[in-house]
This record gives C-alpha cells, structure tokens and sequence, in this order.
C-alpha cells in the first residue's frame, strides 16, 4: 500500500504548525487586487489584507488555485510514490474541487481521490483532521474517502459577525441597513448548509453573547457529538475564541479542540472580528 499524501485548500485555515504536525499539504487560492496578485497563507494573511482593503478602499478579488497548481503539484507526490487524497472547499463555494477531480481524471484516476467537503475554513478543517486520524491508523485510501463522504453532511458549521461593514462592501447589504444594523448591535450568524453559505439566526449586543447562542446550540447536541474533534476559528477575535475554548473545555473536557485563525477568503467576506464553530454530529 502506498503512502497517503493528504492535500487541502488554503481555505481551511489551518495554521503553519498544524499542517506541519500532521504533515498536511495546503493548496493557495489567490488574492487579487488589481494587478497585485497575492497567495493566501503563502505571502499574505488576514490581518495585511484589512490593512490593504484599508489603504486601497476596495475589497480584492478571490480566484481559486489554478487546475495547473494541481497537476504540478499532484504529479511531484505521485512520483515521490505517495498516493494522493484531496479534501477541498466546497464545490458550490470555490471551482478547486472541480479543478481537482480534472486534475484526477487527466494525471492518474486510480491514484488520486478527492472529497467535495461542501463547506469551508473550520468546517473543512475538521474534515481533514479526520482524515489525518484515518491515514495515520493505516486505514486505506479508498475507505478513508468513502467515510469522509459520509460524514460531510453530519458537519454543523457556522461563524457570528462582530460588524456587517464587509457585507455592506461586498454588496450583501445596503448601506442603510448595516447603518441601522450598526446602531442596534446587530450581529448575523451563518451557516453552511449544502453547501451555501447561509443567514442563520440573528443576535443582538456583544459578541460574547453571540457566541453563547452558537454554544447553546453545541451543547444541545452533546449526547450526539462526535468527541474527536472541535475546530474553532477566528479573526482578531482572541477574547471571545478563548471564552468558546473555556466554555467547552468545562462542559466537554474529553473533546480535543483546535483553534485555527481565518484567512484571506473568509477575511474578505466577514471582516475582522469573525468567530467560527465546526463539530460533527453523529
């Protein structure tokens, strides 16, 4: 049985340590603004992009990586002898999955396995920690995908907003909407819910509150979770990651939990402030 290189998208937000760890391979999706063409997590992160949208006053453009970057990138591990399992964004939210599965079909079928993970940053990260269990205890490649897929549903995923401003940019909200959203403390959260991203429920005042509604909803489903893995992220938002960490540290001390830091697409769509929850249900 050959090796398993296990690959993902930059999008997952997984951080330079974890990939490391856990000898993960990370593809870039491309920030662009104008002719300034950037990689996410490669040569720019969440907090220098706000500091560009801030001097250039304008939102970048996101492009996935390129069919090219998988077929360069693919062929070097199949003929370092690895076979390859990709667990990429969401199909409906990014075209890398469909990047990758004509990478597959054209480079080696029999070799390359890929996984439409329908979500994104710690909704795909925690897919691919599974994955990493799964290589890890020998299980073969052909099962580990057949598991992923089955678990890609059972994936609850959502992040709360600190401020609308980003979606008021991105034109996902009228300007007098996010003033009056402004005034009275408005704080949207989403989900990912086949594959969309999705207006979830609605919560008022700081964002430890907002939080609190996120957490309420885990613990509801704590007779039925899956204890492995807990994957939470944010951008900028250290005091209310640590009150989440705390707060499920007491209620579920079993359940390791990884903290990841947003990176540029998420950034783009949600702005600082963002705080994200994935965890399987079973």
């Amino acid at each position: 049985m050959n090796k398993i290189a296990i690959f993902t998208d930059s999008v997952a937000d997984l951080s330079d340590e974890i990939k490391e760890q856990y000898d993960i391979i990370s593809i870039p999706h491309y920030v662009r603004f104008d002719y300034e063409i950037y990689q996410d997590g490669v040569n720019l992160n969440a907090e220098e992009l706000y500091q560009i949208i801030k001097e250039k006053k304008k939102i970048p453009r996101i492009t996935s990586s390129r069919f090219e970057d998988f077929i360069r990138i693919f062929e070097r591990y199949l003929n370092f002898g690895y076979d390859i399992l990709y667990i990429g964004v969401g199909s409906k939210l990014s075209i890398a999955y469909q990047n990758a599965v004509m990478t597959k079909e054209q480079v080696n079928p029999k070799r390359i396995f890929v996984v439409d993970s329908g979500s994104l940053s710690s909704g795909l990260a925690i897919l691919v920690l599974k994955a990493v269990v799964m290589r890890d205890h020998a299980v073969p490649i052909e099962i580990i995908q057949q598991r992923l897929t089955k678990l890609v549903p059972k994936v609850k995923t959502q992040f709360a907003l600190k401020t609308t401003d980003y979606l008021v940019v991105n034109k996902k909200m009228n300007a007098l909407a996010g003033f009056a959203s402004k005034m009275v403390g408005y704080k949207p959260i989403f989900n990912v819910s086949f594959g969309h991203l999705e207006h979830y429920k609605k919560s008022f005042g700081q964002m430890k509150k907002t939080v609190s509604v996120m957490l309420d909803e885990l613990f509801e489903s704590i007779l039925y979770l899956d204890l492995e893995y807990i994957v939470v992220t944010h951008s900028l938002a250290n005091r209310e990651i640590l009150y989440m960490i705390e707060q499920i540290d007491k209620r579920i001390p079993s359940i390791k939990v990884v903290e990841t830091n947003v990176g540029c697409v998420l950034a783009t769509e949600c702005g600082p402030g963002v705080v994200g929850l994935s965890y399987i249900t079973v």
